[in-house]
């Protein structure tokens, strides 16, 4: 969990540093002025970095969401045949081996092979 976080605040902290070296390149090749136009680099970057942060939330709390519904998949709580659990006991098996907590598992129709994670 806390590998997870990390790596969260470090890609963002990425995306600021780069949006802070790109808008210092940028800007006065476009002959713009920070500071004529009212705007500080540290209030840019605390506005983008809210932004940044709040969409990457929202987006995090719709995926799951939206893979499901957009796929039209439902989720497996008590097998109904052999297939299903075999698919559940593998997931589970698999959840338990890496020391997580078993994940939701669904299916959906379709005619190829197919699998996705959220």
């Amino acid at each position: 969990m806390f590998k997870r976080v990390l790596l969260f605040i470090a890609t963002n902290l990425a995306v600021l540093a780069v949006l802070s070296v790109a808008v210092q390149i940028i800007m006065p090749l476009f002959g713009l002025d920070s500071e004529r136009m009212g705007i500080s680099m540290p209030s840019l970057l605390v506005f983008a970095a809210i932004l940044g942060f709040g969409g990457s939330f929202i987006s995090l709390a719709l995926s799951k969401w939206m893979a499901k519904m957009a796929t039209g998949a439902r989720i497996i709580d008590s097998p109904r045949d052999n297939t299903e659990q075999w698919l559940f006991d593998t997931v589970r098996q698999h959840a338990k081996q890496a020391g997580i907590g078993m994940p939701e598992v669904a299916i959906y129709d379709a005619p190829e092979i197919n699998a996705f994670a959220t």
